[in-house]
C-alpha cells in the first residue's frame, strides 16, 4: 500500500541527514493538500485495471522551528521530486522563510501541482460499478493515513 507523494516527500524530509544531522525533528513537519481537484477517467489498465480518476493538488510542507539552510531543504526536496514525480507533477517547488523569535525559521514549501492516479481493479462483489462492471481498490492503490484521531462513545 503507498502514500500520497506529498507523504512521501515529508517522510523524505523528516529522515534526511547531511553530516549526521536531520533538518529538524521529525515532530516539526507537518504537509497537507490543497485546491484538489479529480479529473474522472475509466481507462483499462493492466488487463483487469481500470484508472478511475487522476487526483491532482498544491501539496504544502511546513518545517517549524528549522534550523536548517534554506539551500539544504531545497536540495534535497528537488531532487526527490525529480527522482519520484510523474509526468503531471510540478517540476518546481515554492519556498518561503520566515524568522521566529529564537532565529530558527519557519518553512513553507509548496509544489504547485502533484498528480496521484485512483487505480482500481476488476472484482466481482466491489463497491465501484461503471458500465455493469464492478471494480475495488488494488492493495497498491489505496493511501494509507500517517495518522487519525477516532472519537467515540460508550452507551449503555
Amino acid at each position: 500500500m503507498s502514500q500520497s507523494k506529498i507523504a512521501m516527500l515529508k517522510q523524505h524530509l523528516a529522515t534526511a541527514e547531511y553530516q549526521g544531522r536531520n533538518l529538524a525533528l521529525r515532530t516539526q513537519f507537518d504537509s497537507w493538500i490543497e485546491g484538489g481537484r479529480i479529473e474522472p477517467s475509466s481507462k483499462t489498465v493492466n488487463g483487469n485495471g481500470l484508472l478511475a480518476a487522476r487526483f491532482y493538488y498544491s501539496g504544502v510542507i511546513s518545517i517549524n522551528p528549522c534550523a536548517a539552510p534554506a539551500a539544504l531543504i531545497c536540495a534535497f526536496a528537488s531532487f526527490w521530486l525529480q527522482n519520484n514525480g510523474g509526468r503531471f507533477d510540478s517540476t518546481d517547488i515554492e519556498f518561503s522563510a520566515d524568522v521566529n523569535d529564537d532565529n530558527s525559521n519557519e518553512v513553507e514549501l509548496t509544489i504547485n501541482q502533484l498528480c496521484e492516479d485512483i487505480e482500481l481493479i476488476h472484482t466481482p462483489n466491489g463497491p465501484f460499478e461503471l458500465n455493469g462492471s464492478r471494480y475495488d481498490f488494488g492493495e497498491q492503490s489505496l493511501w494509507i493515513a500517517e495518522a487519525f484521531t477516532l472519537h467515540g462513545e460508550v452507551s449503555a
